[in-house]
This record gives C-alpha cells, structure tokens and sequence, in this order.
C-alpha cells in the first residue's frame, strides 16, 4: 500500500510543530498561513506549494532546506517500509 507523498509532508509538519510546543493556530499565524489550510496541510487534504514550504519553515524557525530535508528522509523511510510490505 503507497501513500501519497503528501501524506509525509503533513506528518512531518505536524511532527516539527508539536515539537515545537506550537498550536496549528500559532503555526498558521507565525506562517502567515490560514489555520484551516494548515489543517488540511497537516490532515494530507493539501499538499503545499514550494511558496508555502518557505513560510512554514519561516513560522518553524527553521531553514527552509532544513525542512525539504525532513520531509526526503521522512519519504524514503516510509518508502522504504513500504517496499518491505510488498517483498
């Protein structure tokens, strides 16, 4: 079973929020983003635009490679567990 890759990038979004002790609401501020749209980032509904992953790293304090990075490693693990199911 594959998901889709913007499945990844919604968990890993939410995972760097939580870990940041951020609301959706704060992040979606801070982003200068709409806190239902950060939802449907963060539920998969949406997948953002390159535009996007630039203000999202904004309201992460973080560099917005840093934030392509996690969202790669976070796709080739689950990748790679996937292909393991299917082996």
């Amino acid at each position: 079973m594959r998901k889709d890759k913007a499945i990844y990038i919604g968990e890993v979004i939410k995972r760097i929020r939580s870990e940041k002790g951020l609301t959706q609401e704060e992040l979606a501020h801070d982003s200068d983003l709409d806190r239902s749209y950060m939802s449907d980032l963060e539920t998969n509904k949406k997948g953002p635009s390159l535009f996007t992953v630039f203000k999202l790293a904004k309201g992460l304090q973080i560099e917005p490679e840093d934030l392509v990075e996690e969202i790669k490693e976070a796709t080739e693990f689950y990748s790679t567990i996937e292909k393991e199911e299917d082996d």
